[in-house]
């Protein structure tokens, strides 16, 4: 008896994976949570600023990405997965900023330069 089996391969072996589409966005949002610890820590350091002003800074640094991306790059997205582009990169975000804002802090209390 013939085996069935062909020598070709699956088609989802073959089939290309689809682009990720918010890879973009995430590095974005990271490279601005890093500026947002700086630019907090700057504040700080010059004016002797509280903490709600840092939490500040990063939420709104955050929203502008939000609205970057929405209104430049996912222009024309489906309004089912505009969810996404709000929630992509928010631990990631948050932890840079923190650690970010956390190490220029520590570095300023210990004297060491900037």
């Amino acid at each position: 008896m013939a085996s069935t089996k062909t020598s070709k391969p699956e088609s989802s072996a073959t089939s290309p994976l689809p682009a990720a589409a918010f890879d973009k966005l995430y590095w974005f949002r990271i490279g601005c949570a890093a500026f947002a610890g700086v630019a907090t820590e700057g504040l700080e350091a010059a004016f002797g600023t509280d903490w709600t002003i840092g939490v500040s800074i990063a939420i709104g640094i955050y929203l502008v990405t939000y609205y970057v991306a929405l209104f430049t790059w996912y222009r024309g997205l489906p309004r089912t997965q505009q969810g996404k582009v709000y929630s992509t990169g928010v631990g990631g975000y948050a932890l840079v900023f923190l650690f970010t804002w956390m190490l220029l802090f520590t570095m300023r209390i210990a004297g060491l330069p900037l």
